[in-house]
């Protein structure tokens, strides 16, 4: 029976009494305050250490584990921090149940804190009435499953709603309902269908039900579609915490029949439940402040008088008692069962809080009676290990101390252009930065807040032209910029080519003008204001290295002197820099990428334009993918530098120390060649290809202009051509094609405007016609301790397709980038 096996089990960890007391714990916040909280104690720590050091193997729980996450996420499993987190889900379940050991429980419970986790973040991306559609899709997927209908009154005229959105109001066009969480649902009853008995699987998921219903609630909250008072938002909090699933899963295993469904337990689950999102929301409390959360229940709370924050506690320990008299006359084995159960969901208000208080994000010292002494101070050993993560496919990437500067403004110019928007994407990401001012020439594209989700709110736009005089620009600063921390100068513009790929950098000097001129004129207007930033990173590229004018020393170090055989307005930038910084006393740093990986909304100049629109154009054509170069281009080395790589580098250069007054190449971490994308290429919009051209008649010979190459010996390199892609885009029947394209896909842009053609293609020419090699060297980034990399084919697959998002090029017909190292 189990309430016999219950009582056997846990008798030994109930020695102590069964009542339990209050232990104070308190949380010290980075801020001006700090607060404490009662949590239940039970007083016998020693046999809870005791229990938790004992053998007890949970493999199979994380294996089970593992399957189920690679269900639920499979784009995920190739990420290094994948098993790890894992594994970190099924400890969280042991550190919130220390005196279960059933491996059906542990393997469910970590299942829906993985799935609960989930759903949230999920949440969080959506408008409140695209998560109430969701939620109620989820609820609908659940009653199909288990065969059982919602007792609650509004759900079916909801559900009505909902069919009528799917199908389409008469006037509109049907809408889809996200159905990321819905999938997730039939996932998770699917995986804990093979673990639980039927009784528990029902209990658990009618408990999931209600979680569902508390967040479509919230989400209804809001809108404002119920009353906005403390009252009703204490009435969802208490669910949406998503704790009950657990505890009937716990009645039911451990329970005997008469009191599975006994009502003294409603209160005691409600006032546990309630304490744990509370202390969710204290903990969360400095970083919702931070980014501006709308809903805070401790926000609410405060503007309440009479606020107890310990208030929930104490009526849990009030149930506590009524549960102990209500089973005080039952008999021993039923009383030891009530206790043990009793037990579980009372040590989760103490085992929740030590767990989000250990979430990295809250970054927050959660402090118990006797403070533990200070960590000793790391040796020489410790100083020289670092931790990295992984974000999406940027694997290696820079974590910072939790004493790291917050509070930061960061400028950042150009910030609608394929760097600075990545760059603004990055700095929005993190809490650190509590504001970032975006300068650009003209407004920004209407998506470009939208782009930045909940972050937005922390990013300004302030529209100043570079080329007007500086007293202006130092004007429109002054008016709407008070302070800066950090500034990321991304502007740049590229005179419109004439002609082939030999001229796309012919216009030096005008290159260099307008370029230099608007650096120059920006350092001009901070120096008419009062702003002094202590760090100010400059990016240039690797035309710093003059690759453009034939055979460089490679790969390329930042040490190596400049070529003086055209005019470098990168120079010229770097000079600047330096004067400016040394007078008032700032750092500078200059990073160094090569082409850029990326997609933004006005993103012309970008190789991976002309190369989606010629494979987009070919597969209508039903004509090859034909290599423009020769085999020397098809074969020989360059890097790739995706933006978002590129920003995570950038952002570490003006936050480490170290890094100061110094210039570092970028770039994805390997070497990438043109034959080796060629082919994925073309299988990504399902067309043909061609290797280069065998017939050496066939090819036209080009000798660069310069009689001296940029490493001063050796040959001039030549550029050999069958084909160009800037004379493709003259044919008519291309021109034709993409019209038809443009009309199927609802297109944006027009590649064979005036100001577009050249601009596009012969860039796209200019990365894949050359037989020199292009390369640039990490060792110095990696010797100052920065270890991110990305997989440039993938970064280009993800940036066609979001390319295609921005209606820019047609979608890829493959939706899933697959190599011989990514596990399904």
């Amino acid at each position: 029976m189990a309430s016999t096996k219950s009582a056997n089990e846990y008798e030994a960890s109930l020695q102590g009494s069964l009542l339990p007391g209050k232990k104070i714990v308190r949380i010290a916040t980075k801020r001006e305050f700090d607060y404490t909280l009662d949590v239940p104690s039970f007083a016998d720590s020693a046999a809870l250490e005791s229990l938790q050091s004992s053998e007890w193997d949970t493999s199979r729980v994380l294996l089970s584990h593992v399957r189920f996450k690679t269900r639920l996420f499979p784009h995920e499993t190739h990420n290094d921090g994948f098993h790890k987190k894992c594994a970190a889900e099924v400890a969280a379940i042991k550190t919130f149940f220390p005196y279960i050991r059933d491996e059906s429980l542990y393997i469910c419970f970590t299942a829906w804190l993985s799935f609960a986790c989930a759903m949230d973040d999920i949440l969080e991306t959506l408008d409140p009435m695209s998560r109430e559609e969701t939620l109620i899709e989820c609820v609908a997927v659940v009653e199909q499953r288990l065969s059982f209908a919602c007792a609650w009154p509004w759900f079916d005229n909801a559900l009505e709603m909902l069919r009528r959105v799917k199908r389409g109001r008469p006037g509109e066009s049907p809408r889809a309902v996200d159905s990321r969480v819905p999938t997730l649902t039939r996932t998770l009853v699917s995986h804990c269908k093979a673990h639980l008995p039927d009784d528990s699987f029902r209990a658990f998921f009618k408990a999931i039900v209600v979680v569902f219903h508390a967040h479509a609630e919230e989400a209804r909250f809001i809108r404002g579609a119920i009353p906005g008072d403390l009252s009703t938002y204490m009435q969802f909090r208490c669910r949406t915490i998503s704790l009950n699933p657990f505890f009937e899963v716990i009645k039911c295993k451990y329970l005997p029949p008469e009191w599975k469904s006994a009502p003294v337990w409603d209160n005691l689950q409600m006032q546990v439940s309630r304490a744990a999102g509370l202390q969710n929301d204290l903990i969360g409390l400095e970083r919702d402040m931070e980014e501006g959360e709308p809903l805070n229940a401790v926000i609410v709370l405060l503007r309440s008088a009479g606020f107890q924050k310990n208030k929930s506690v104490a009526l849990a320990l009030d149930a506590v008692a009524d549960i102990c008299l209500a089973a005080s006359a039952a008999p021993r084995e039923t009383f030891m069962a009530v206790a043990s159960v009793m037990r579980h969901i009372v040590s989760l208000a103490d085992t929740h809080l030590k767990w989000c208080s250990t979430a990295k994000r809250y970054q927050v010292k959660v402090l118990h009676s006797s403070d533990s002494p200070p960590p000793p101070a790391p040796s020489k050993t410790q100083s020289n290990t670092q931790i990295v993560r992984s974000v999406g496919i940027c694997h290696g990437l820079p974590t910072y101390p939790g004493d790291a500067d917050e509070g930061l403004t960061a400028l950042v110019t150009g910030a609608t252009g394929l760097s600075g928007y990545h760059m603004v994407q990055v700095l929005s990401a993190s809490r650190r930065w509590k504001k970032i001012i975006c300068l650009g020439s003209r407004p920004p594209p209407s998506n470009f807040f939208a782009g930045l989700g909940d972050s937005a709110g922390r990013v300004e736009h302030l529209a100043v032209d570079f080329r007007s005089e500086s007293f202006e620009i130092a004007r429109r600063l002054s008016d709407k910029v008070s302070q800066v921390d950090h500034i990321f100068y991304f502007s740049y513009l590229q005179p419109a080519p004439k002609g082939d790929v030999l001229n796309l950098w012919a216009n030096a000097d005008e290159l260099a003008t307008v370029n230099s001129t608007m650096f120059t004129n920006f350092i001009a207007a901070l120096q008419q204001t009062q702003l002094k930033p202590k760090r100010f990173l400059l990016q240039t590229g690797t035309k710093h290295y003059a690759f453009y004018l034939g055979p460089a020393q490679v790969p390329a170090f930042e040490s190596d002197p400049r070529v003086t055989l055209d005019r470098n307005f990168y120079y010229e930038q770097e000079d600047t820099l330096y004067a400016y910084c040394k007078s008032v006393g700032a750092s500078w740093g200059v990073a160094r990428p090569s082409y850029i990986v990326g997609a933004v909304p006005d993103g012309s100049l970008n190789h991976l334009v002309g190369f989606g629109i010629y494979a987009a154009v070919q597969a209508r054509l039903k004509q090859p993918l034909r290599f423009p170069g020769d085999y020397s281009a098809w074969d020989r080395e360059q890097v790739q530098s995706s933006a978002m790589l590129n920003a995570y580098f950038e952002e570490w250069m003006v936050l480490s120390d170290k890094t100061a007054n110094q210039a570092f190449n970028i770039h994805d971490g390997h070497c990438f060649t043109w034959g080796r994308l060629w082919p994925l290429l073309a299988q990504w919009y399902n067309v043909d290809w061609t290797p280069p051209e065998d017939d050496e008649t066939k090819y036209r010979v080009m000798t660069l202009p310069s009689p001296t190459t940029p490493r001063g010996h050796g040959p001039q390199a030549t550029l050999r051509s069958t084909n160009s892609l800037l004379e493709w885009s003259l044919q008519p029947e291309v021109e034709a094609a993409w019209t038809e394209l443009v009309k199927e896909n609802n297109l944006l842009l027009d590649p064979f405007a005036d100001q577009y053609r050249a601009r596009i293609f012969s860039f796209s020419d200019s990365a894949v016609i050359g037989d020199a090699p292009m390369t640039t060297s990490l060792r110095k980034a990696r010797h100052f301790g920065f270890h991110g990399t990305v997989d440039s084919y993938h970064s280009i697959f993800g940036t066609l397709h979001e390319l295609a998002r921005l209606r820019l090029i047609p979608k890829p017909a493959v939706d899933k980038f697959e190599c011989d190292y990514l596990i399904d």
